[in-house]
């Protein structure tokens, strides 16, 4: 299988070299730093043949698991689906102790919040193949991401990172014709709803959560002026 779990029920360890680590320790160290199933790398779904979504290698983490695919990843999804939200589903997880010894997949119709679980993609299918996919509404990354970019003035400028994000804050540098400086913010995006219009205090001026990053546009936009963001994941 493809698919690695990490921690596992086993201990590693021995004695000369100080304390005993143990899985379960590691296991209450990621709890601490992960509050929410994100997608870390990788693991991008396209349609393969028939009824499977090809999943790419890459990395998750899910309620404290890091789960890895070193290869990719074949599942095979039913027939006849129209929207329907592709979910790898940690087996085991929350259990006491908590060993996960296998993966599941999960098919939903809506985004609802699944346990133990992440986001893969939405997917739509004939009775015989995958005819529609993406992964727009997942979670991406983690922890925060500093940067600055310069306005050019177009209706919308899109500023990769690479991930998409949960919710980002901008700040205007500068202070043309006297305005003062100004700061605004994305809608928050929690992973489990689409991907909303975006921040407005007036039509053309926003930011707005997009696939792999964010947009700006109107005063958040102007020509040659310098912003800095801050982006959350």
């Amino acid at each position: 299988m493809a698919i690695e779990v990490f921690p596992t029920a086993n201990d590693i360890g021995g004695s000369g070299t100080g304390r005993t680590a143990t899985e379960e320790n590691m296991v209450q160290t990621l709890d601490r730093f992960s509050t929410k199933s994100t997608i870390l790398s990788g693991m991008v779904p396209s349609a393969g043949t028939g009824l499977a979504v090809d999943v790419t290698a890459g990395r998750a983490l899910v309620d404290g698991y890091l789960v890895r695919f070193t290869a990719t990843e074949a599942v095979t999804v039913t027939a006849s689906l129209t929207d329907y939200y592709l979910w790898l589903k940690l087996t085991g997880a929350g259990d006491s102790p908590p060993a996960v010894t296998a993966s599941a997949w999960v098919e939903v119709s809506s985004l609802a919040a699944q346990a133990n679980a992440v986001l893969v993609a939405k997917f739509t299918t004939s009775g015989s193949a995958v005819t529609g996919i993406e992964d727009n509404e997942r979670r991406e990354g983690a922890g925060y991401e500093v940067g600055s970019f310069t306005g050019d003035s177009s209706s919308t400028q899109t500023i990769d990172l690479g991930q998409t994000p949960a919710y980002v804050s901008v700040q205007d540098n500068s202070d043309t014709g006297g305005a003062g400086l100004r700061s605004g913010h994305s809608n928050i995006w929690p992973g489990n709803v689409s991907l909303t219009s975006g921040y407005t205090w007036a039509a053309s001026n926003y930011i707005k959560i997009v696939k792999d990053g964010f947009e700006v546009g109107g005063t958040y936009n102007t020509n040659t002026e310098a912003y800095t963001y801050v982006a959350w994941f």
